[in-house]
């Protein structure tokens, strides 16, 4: 998660494992919904202003479900369910007669 250093300033960490700026740390400057997702808003080596979509850092904190299952669980509960409900209602309208 986004933390602040010795001066308070908010900082995270580029954590994508293939990203080329995987394991550097950024100054924080802006979490906002941008091109139809949250993105973190930095400044990057060259001055520039520069985003890269939240999930790609440690501002978010982990998943609990994904820290609980330590890795044993494929998948979770409530996605299971979406997608029996999207089954069931495919199967249901592959039975109805169409005229």
């Amino acid at each position: 998660m986004a933390y602040g250093d010795e001066h308070g300033a908010q900082v995270f960490t580029v954590t994508h494992p293939f990203h080329p700026l995987r394991g550097q740390t950024f100054d924080l400057l802006a979490v906002r919904n941008n091109w139809g997702g949250d993105r973190v808003s930095y400044a990057g080596p060259d001055g520039r202003l520069r985003t890269l979509p939240v999930e790609w850092t440690d501002v978010l904190e982990p998943d609990l479900v994904v820290t609980v299952g330590a890795g044993r669980a494929f998948f979770r509960t409530d996605r299971l369910r979406e997608l029996r409900a999207l089954i069931d209602a495919y199967l249901h309208a592959k039975e109805v007669p169409s005229c």
